[in-house]
């Protein structure tokens, strides 16, 4: 008797273990798990104030008038170290365009992101935000966030996420690079 209810046990648990992965399944689908990054495209960045790492602040208006990269990083992310040097490079290709600007908020407190700045030689405007306000900036996704955000201020390109392969980060930054150039050129 106690083998038969044993057997209708298991056979009602794995009844209910396939119906729930296949529910499961579904409902990653449908749910907050899943982030549509085109969704975000055309809305305006957050509203924000912060402090960069040389103590002048800075604020969503501060986006308004320039193509302006915002990345969203911390040390302890390795995706987001594997791109720093495609990075500098592309903030190196246009620092010297007055249309241009590049704002990096990092998760990490202040003396980790300064170690971090002197460490991988980082050129651009660093600011330690705290993570509800990153996660505020990135819509609650991953890191590295790279966004393009246009002279209005409104987000024009989004990627949440990255790789450890340098080169598929190399190659989500030429996209990038891409996207600036033929902004900058528009707004000759």
């Amino acid at each position: 008797m106690n083998f038969k209810v044993l057997l209708i046990v298991c056979f009602i648990f794995f009844s209910f273990k396939k119906l729930y992965s296949q529910t499961y399944i579904d409902s990653i689908i449908k749910s907050e798990f899943y982030f549509d990054e085109k969704a975000v495209i055309g809305k305006e960045f957050c509203v924000f104030e912060s402090t960069t790492l040389k103590n002048e602040p800075i604020s969503n208006t501060s986006l308004v008038g320039k193509i302006t990269i915002v990345n969203l990083w911390f040390e302890g992310c390795a995706p987001c170290i594997v791109e720093l040097e495609a990075l500098i490079n592309l903030f190196n290709k246009y620092n010297s365009n007055n249309s241009f600007q590049f704002f990096s908020f990092t998760i990490d407190d202040e003396e980790v992101a300064r170690k971090a700045v002197n460490k991988y030689e980082i050129p651009y405007i660093v600011s330690s935000i705290s993570s509800v306000l990153a996660h505020k900036m990135n819509f609650n996704k991953g890191f590295p966030t790279n966004m393009i955000i246009s002279k209005e201020g409104k987000i024009i390109y989004y990627k949440g996420g990255g790789y450890l392969e340098k080169t598929k980060a190399e190659i989500q930054i030429a996209e990038m690079d891409e996207i600036i150039s033929r902004l900058l050129r528009e707004m000759k």
